[in-house]
């Protein structure tokens, strides 16, 4: 098997309680030194890890009782209401998100601002803290509170990474300019397009926040409920100049079919 050229961060100490081990062995698994963005008073060293491998090992992490946490590649970070949301599809968009930052964007996030849009529980946004980003996490105010429990229960996480979050309201209609205005350098989200309307107010909101920030990367994690509505979000998002397009990927590190990371951009 090939061998990409990714570090990914998964902790070896979750990997190994899982069964699938027994049959493909730690061997192939090289240890690289702990990074800058590992607290001190958590066990975890990156591996790096072949395509096929990964994908077999994250199966059977979604597939076990591993944490959100064990699935991201970050031991110790922990969600309440984590049980009983696993499995919905802004979770799993969300663990996809914060994958996808690990294996691509890890050491790029470290030291800088994003902002997190649909933050839910909080996984992606946490995630990045973990990894030593600045991190506004914003939903609807009936969620915030969920998400501040969150923050506040992997607090010493994230201030040991170097890292630093904050949980805010948003409404996608009616942004303050001090929050379009930023500076943003990421701008993230999972599943964010989920019914027709969604897309009529998400992309003005990111046509805005990409003009107020032209250089911001915007990082999606796109559930395809359907190709009709995948389709409306296209032409939606076409329609505020904005140009959708899958996130870059090592070559022979193939997306997921039923949730996609996009990257947006001002056309």
């Amino acid at each position: 098997m090939r061998s990409v050229h990714t570090t990914r961060p998964v902790a070896v100490n979750a990997l190994c309680r899982l069964p699938v081990l027994r049959y493909v062995g730690l061997r192939q698994l090289r240890q690289l030194p702990a990074t800058a963005t590992t607290p001190k008073s958590v066990s975890c060293q990156a591996v790096k890890l072949d395509t096929e491998l990964q994908a077999l090992l994250e199966g059977a992490m979604a597939r076990s009782s591993c944490s959100v946490g064990d699935r991201v590649g970050i031991i110790g970070l922990k969600f309440v209401e984590e049980g009983r949301k696993e499995g919905c599809p802004v979770m799993e968009s969300a663990i996809r998100l914060g994958c996808y930052l690990r294996d691509y964007k890890h050491a790029d996030i470290r030291g800088r601002t994003i902002l997190e849009l649909g933050t839910g529980i909080g996984v992606a946004g946490l995630t990045a803290a973990a990894f030593g980003a600045t991190v506004l996490l914003t939903d609807l105010p009936d969620v915030v509170p969920v998400a501040s429990k969150n923050l506040a229960k992997n607090a010493d996480l994230v201030r040991g990474a170097g890292g630093l979050a904050q949980v805010a309201a948003l409404d996608w209609g009616a942004p303050s300019q001090e929050l379009l205005a930023g500076p943003w350098e990421y701008v993230i989200g999972s599943d964010l397009v989920f019914d027709d309307r969604s897309p009529h107010v998400l992309a003005p909101l990111l046509q805005r926040l990409l003009t107020a920030n032209p250089g911001a990367t915007v990082l999606l994690a796109h559930l395809h409920r359907s190709s009709q509505l995948d389709d409306h979000m296209t032409d939606v998002f076409a329609r505020h100049g904005l140009e959708i397009q899958l996130a870059p990927r090592d070559g022979d590190d193939k997306p997921e079919e039923d949730i996609s990371i996009i990257s947006v951009r001002l056309g």
